[in-house]
């Protein structure tokens, strides 16, 4: 028998303080313009306008090209719950900053999603 490192209600306890910030997670909606140009606009997902979440400051490195080394910076971001929809096509956002999604990860517990996030520009 396999047993829980995290109960559910830790989580919900945790909750209060852990998670201060409130995140929208929108879905990429695909439709194309007069001539034919794919147009993508992001909507919420109904249920998901308010989920409480945690932003870690940026982290990363540098990524340097021939000509030119720029900041590959990203955030952490935190969420409870398990989001199994939620692609690297969708957008976060917290506190009217707006994040591209670059990687979805879900804990072992089955009681957090982490997402791997950059300042979308």
């Amino acid at each position: 028998m396999v047993s829980r490192l995290i109960h559910p209600r830790m989580m919900e306890q945790l909750e209060r303080d852990f998670f201060p910030q409130l995140c929208a997670l929108k879905q990429p909606v695909k439709t194309q313009s007069s001539t034919g140009k794919e147009i993508v606009n992001y909507e919420v997902r109904p249920g998901y306008e308010a989920l409480p979440c945690r932003v870690a400051p940026a982290s990363g490195g540098e990524r340097r090209g021939e000509r030119f080394t720029h900041l590959d910076a990203t955030h952490a971001i935190a969420l409870p719950g398990q989001f199994q929809d939620v692609t690297e096509e969708w957008i976060a956002v917290v506190d009217e900053q707006k994040y591209e999604i670059l990687l979805v990860g879900k804990d072992a517990e089955g009681v957090m999603t982490h997402l791997d996030a950059r300042i979308a520009r």
